[in-house]
């Protein structure tokens, strides 16, 4: 019987030009997607996402480093990097956190926007940038060149390319033209831009992985 939580085995199928290859393989051999695992009370979905880059080694370790959450609510991704070892988590979301532990968290309720000149006046230069709120791609790329000034350079990018508009008109064309445009359009302060889709991520998203490059010098540019 085939089932998604308490299995042992896996069954896997790829197509490729043309033709179906298909493997089992003890379930203890295979790295099985941590939503199916039942180990964590995660607070949303959106954890899994995190979570299964951390396993998958798609990112590396973020304890004792310092990280920023944008578009935090309900707390998803705080809640992950809170269990990866983050010395210090700044929640940015005008929304309410529904995380019993804030143990290392900072939650700054407003918009993005509206807390980076304070974050600058207080000197953060952050590890860590990670960002699944609803919006475009090129609406997240636009939050991710705001919060530059507050990051590190060499600070791990995460972020969701999400098909999304307020108005509720984006189509699945209109949505990748966007993907394709935000992607070239942060090839000049990323590097080493990686694109993957999880199976935490719904059919359409995707998510950039990257590596913030230096900021150019004064009169370089």
């Amino acid at each position: 019987t085939l089932q998604a939580k308490g299995h042992s085995h896996v069954l896997s199928v790829v197509l490729a030009s043309g033709v179906h290859y298909a493997g089992v393989a003890a379930a203890e051999a295979v790295a099985v997607h941590p939503e199916l695992q039942q180990e964590s009370a995660a607070v949303c979905k959106a954890y899994y996402k995190l979570r299964e880059l951390f396993e998958a080694g798609l990112i590396g370790g973020v304890e004792g480093k310092r990280a920023i959450d944008v578009g935090a609510a309900p707390g998803g991704w705080t809640q992950c990097l809170q269990e990866q070892g983050a010395s210090h988590i700044i929640a940015v979301d005008p929304g309410a956190l529904t995380l019993t532990n804030m143990d290392r968290i900072e939650h700054i309720q407003t918009k993005v926007q509206d807390c980076i000149a304070k974050l600058e006046q207080r000197g953060e230069k952050l590890d860590l940038f990670v960002c699944d709120m609803n919006c475009s791609p090129s609406e997240a790329a636009v939050v991710l060149r705001n919060t530059r000034p507050v990051l590190k350079e060499g600070a791990t990018v995460v972020m969701t390319f999400k098909k999304f508009s307020e108005e509720g008109k984006c189509t699945q064309e209109s949505y990748r033209r966007d993907k394709d445009s935000a992607l070239d359009g942060l090839r000049d302060i990323c590097s080493d831009l990686k694109v993957v889709h999880l199976f935490a991520n719904t059919t359409l998203e995707r998510t950039l992985i990257a590596t913030l490059a230096a900021t150019p010098a004064e009169g370089s540019r």
